[in-house]
């Protein structure tokens, strides 16, 4: 008994050995996919802002569009009977003009900032997914195998607890026998447990066959 739990410790201590090495492993990936997901996500956020600001320049160029109308609608109706007027109408739908003409230069930067962003966030999000599916598999591959490498692969340690758990055998085998646990076959009692059993079968088919005669 003594072997044996001096191997059962061994295999035990081997065993966690190799988990340590596995939570070792996994830990150091885990923290790292972590980490890119966690980029990933601050990413999106910093697209999903600049999408907005697109949104928001757009909705200005658009507004100095219509103020660049108005002035130019109001420089018309009062030209006739104030030129001094109508000039700094003039003036305004100009400042107007360059102030959209800045601001389309910008958002065509913005949109390709934000599309290039766009790219990076999928793509980045691609490999995110293909780690994750990595480290799964590796676990389950780790697992599968930790097992296998913790069993004792040297010949001596093994044979010698096969022969311990043989003499372990033999020894409740005796007990057993010494308390009557097991039973003595008796092949005499079978004989007659099984003639017993054909004369029942023999006639409950003759039984039959009279019923088929009637």
């Amino acid at each position: 008994m003594s072997l044996i739990k001096r191997l059962s410790t061994t295999f035990i201590a081997r065993l966690d050995g190799i988990v340590g090495e596995i939570e070792d492993h996994e830990a150091v990936i885990q923290t790292r996919i972590d980490e890119l997901r966690h980029k990933v996500a601050q990413a999106k956020a910093r697209l999903n802002q600049m999408q907005r600001e697109e949104t928001q320049l757009q909705q200005r160029i658009a507004a100095l569009g219509e103020d660049e109308d108005r002035w130019g609608r109001r420089a018309k109706s009062c030209a006739g009977e104030d030129p001094a007027r109508a000039l700094a109408c003039i003036e305004r739908r100009q400042q107007c003009r360059t102030e959209a003409q800045r601001l389309s230069a910008g958002l065509a930067g913005y949109r390709q900032s934000a599309e290039r962003l766009a790219r990076d966030v999928t793509d980045s999000e691609s490999r995110l997914q293909e780690l994750h599916q990595r480290h799964s598999i590796m676990r389950a591959r780790q697992s599968g195998t930790a097992a296998r490498a913790a069993v004792p692969e040297d010949a001596v340690t093994v044979r010698a607890l096969e022969t311990s758990f043989e003499r372990w055998d033999a020894r409740l085998s005796e007990q057993e026998l010494r308390l009557g646990d097991i039973s003595v076959h008796d092949n005499l009692d079978e004989a007659f447990s099984r003639d017993e059993q054909d004369a029942q079968l023999r006639a409950e088919l003759d039984a039959l066959l009279q019923e088929d005669g009637k």
